[in-house]
């Protein structure tokens, strides 16, 4: 064996060893600290069935097909290009891989080639050709995303990113030194005589620079030894980057669980050791701290967030990276404090650690925690399957039921709810009063309590002036469809959503357990409401304590009385004159997907046609009442000129339209944008109405 071999081995075997452990080590010591984190599951359910069905599904539409990146078709394209350029290269690099632990590179480089190993020649010279084509799409998108980058400087990107200058450069020199190898391949006719369109153009370019026969040999183990170095360095570098996400959220999407978008955790309120809410690194469970190493830092929740688009401290973004930074600088101190310990002495010993993350970071602050409309749309934005939502909710329930802290008026929301048993706090004696006179049958008061369906009303419904109205209408068109329906009256509480969302878990049960007794109590199997936070909350959340019935929005069943016949709606008188939009709300748009059904009632009433606002569906912009922010005062920073109140954001988008008629299917949406109109002085020429209105207004 001549030193030309053994030297050629030696320093190959050393990269190979060295970028192997170490790139393994930082997957392991990651996901080490990942599940010290708290155990997570939702439910009883979810701990005996893990649903490999659901998981292998969830990781084949979003890692294999990249589902979510396509949400933004450019974009997910360009992606496209890297990542199914990366699949194909792996067979080129495990090929490299094997020639270099086995053979020779400075022979014939085709000798470990995978398919020709395992095909034959022809083979072979259709997969390097399709190589050839796949480095030129990879450095497409590699230039595209580089201009956005540094030249376009798109919002949620940052232009200072090192490690996105340096995965783009080492990217660009696996494509480039593959390109150039493959083309002095060319030159070098005892390796390859069969020339493509794109490596023969490039062997003519060596040839123009004096590469010849006996040179491209040379330039061929350049290119080679280049490659190669380029790989180990990628596997050094990426698992303690950012870019680990390459890693990470294949797992992220495969951890998925099969439990309801809008459905929380439930904590376990008589568990003396239950944490309650999350504060320490430690305490947060461990899909939170996944999220972070999953996350890219595209910026896309970012982008998304009502909140950060009209000027709060809120980016969802920063939650997750601090999230990861505090548990890559923490959770080595929890995981060496706990080592060798008893339960009780570990508990101890972690205790005494600073740990703690609300504050220890802007983008940590209460004031971002507390700007969050729980909106879903940074969640649904996210390529990686991160859940920004969760970890704020678990942030809120620490300030909330550990430390006491809130917003005066939501302290006040929270009392009333305790009180009487809605935000508002008005008497609960009165919850039926908006119904006197429409013959509503009370089940507490009825002689006969079977009802088909139970209209679940609302606190908004039962107390909120304008609300009342909507569910007056709503009954009328339930009456009209002859309906066998009732409501619980002064037996109905608040759902709870708000209390929930704002942190306060310990209400929410309280609220929630009363109301699932209830409804039990009297055999109810079909529920339908007209809010949205109800309709979620009672469909998708009471089941943890119960409650299993199904629950119906007003806009999918009005729409299914209409197409059964059971009513007949007619087109509005204004339909030829007027424009007609329709604002989707969070929690029937992207917390449930309903989005046709609103839809399709409007254009009943609009004669088929909708503008749609700039942002409308799984992109449309929140109302800014969620996440409990309809109790709390919105705050403009009259010096950032972005800074604006979050429904006004939403009304303009909507008044753009020309609409004459904003529908909306939701009590707070409806109160934020008849404000938002009002603010734009434009409430005399533009109706804002529940579709329940439009119909009531326009059935026979």
């Amino acid at each position: 064996m001549d030193i030309g071999r053994i030297l050629f081995h030696l320093l190959f075997t050393a990269f190979f060893v060295v970028a192997n452990v170490v790139f393994v080590r930082a997957i392991l010591f990651r996901l080490g600290l990942i599940f010290n984190g708290r155990p997570a599951f939702f439910n009883e359910d979810a701990k005996k069935n893990l649903n490999i069905g659901f998981r292998l599904k969830s990781f084949f539409l979003n890692v294999i097909l990249q589902k979510k990146n396509f949400r933004e078709p450019v974009r997910g394209i360009m992606h496209a290009f890297v990542f199914y350029g990366f699949i194909v290269y792996t067979i080129h690099t495990t090929s490299q891989m094997i020639a270099g632990v086995f053979g020779y590179a400075m022979e014939d480089p085709y000798q470990f080639a995978l398919p020709n190993f395992l095909f034959g020649e022809a083979a072979n010279h259709i997969y390097e050709q399709a190589v050839n084509y796949v480095s030129i799409l990879v450095l497409t998108g590699l230039g595209f995303f580089a201009w956005r980058r540094w030249i376009k400087k798109a919002k949620g990107l940052d232009v200072h990113s090192p490690a996105s200058a340096i995965v783009i450069s080492m990217i660009a020199t696996l494509m480039v030194t593959t390109l150039l190898g493959n083309g002095a391949k060319t030159v070098a006719a005892t390796y390859y005589t069969h020339a493509g369109f794109i490596d023969g153009a490039i062997g003519k370019l060596w040839e123009s620079v004096g590469v010849a026969n006996s040179s491209a040999d040379i330039v061929f183990q350049i290119m080679w030894w280049g490659h190669i170095i380029t790989v180990f360095s990628f596997m050094l570098y990426v698992p303690t980057s950012k870019h680990a996400h390459l890693i990470f959220a294949p797992f992220n999407y495969f951890l998925a669980t099969d439990t309801p978008k809008g459905q929380l955790s439930k904590l376990n309120l008589d568990d003396e050791n239950a944490v309650w809410g999350s504060n320490r690194v430690e305490d947060f469970p461990w899909p939170n701290l996944l999220d972070g190493m999953s996350c890219i830092e595209c910026g896309r929740c970012q982008v998304e967030c009502p909140a950060n688009r009209t000027g709060k401290v809120l980016n969802p973004k920063a939650i997750i990276v601090e999230l990861k930074h505090q548990m890559l600088e923490k959770m080595p101190e929890v995981a060496a404090a706990r080592a060798g310990k008893s339960p009780e002495e570990a508990a101890e010993a972690v205790a005494a650690l600073d740990t703690g993350v609300i504050n220890s970071h802007e983008g940590l602050s209460e004031e971002a925690l507390w700007g969050c409309t729980t909106c879903y749309a940074c969640v649904e934005a996210c390529p990686v399957g991160n859940n920004q939502v969760n970890a704020i909710i678990e942030m809120r329930r620490h300030l909330v039921l550990a430390e006491s802290k809130m917003s005066p008026e939501l302290q006040k929301a929270f009392t009333n709810m305790e009180n009487n048993s809605n935000p508002w706090g008005v008497g609960a004696h009165t919850r039926a009063d908006w119904a006197e006179g429409l013959n509503v049958k009370v089940l507490s008061e009825a002689e006969d309590k079977n009802v088909d369906v139970l209209y679940w009303v609302g606190c908004a419904g039962a107390f909120d002036e304008r609300n009342k109205k909507i569910s007056r209408d709503f009954v009328k068109i339930m009456q009209k469809a002859d309906v066998n329906f009732g409501i619980l009256g002064t037996e109905e509480g608040c759902s709870g959503d708000s209390a929930r969302r704002g942190g306060n878990e310990y209400l929410y049960q309280t609220l929630a357990q009363t109301n699932v007794d209830t409804i039990n109590g009297y055999g109810i199997k079909k529920i339908v409401t007209a809010c949205p936070h109800c309709y979620n909350t009672i469909k998708n959340e009471y089941p943890q304590f119960g409650g299993n019935f199904e629950v119906i929005h007003h806009s999918e069943y009005i729409n299914q009385l209409s197409k059964e016949g059971k009513i007949d709606v007619k087109v509005a008188d204004d339909a030829n004159t007027g424009k007609y939009t329709y604002h989707d709300s969070c929690y029937i748009g992207r917390y449930n997907n309903n989005y046709d059904n609103p839809r399709d009632v409007v254009k009943k009433v609009s004669g088929g046609k909708i503008e749609e606002a700039v942002d409308h569906h799984s992109k449309g912009l929140c109302c800014g009442a969620g996440g409990a922010q309809y109790w709390m005062e919105e705050h403009v920073d009259e010096s950032n000129p972005e800074s604006m109140r979050v429904n006004s954001k939403r009304t303009g988008q909507l008044l753009d339209t020309g609409a004459t008629t904003i529908a909306t299917a939701c009590p707070f949406c409806i109160t934020m944008i008849t404000d938002g109109v009002k603010a734009a002085e434009k409430i005399d020429s533009v109706k804002v109405k529940d579709i329940a209105e439009l119909v009531a207004e326009n059935i026979d």
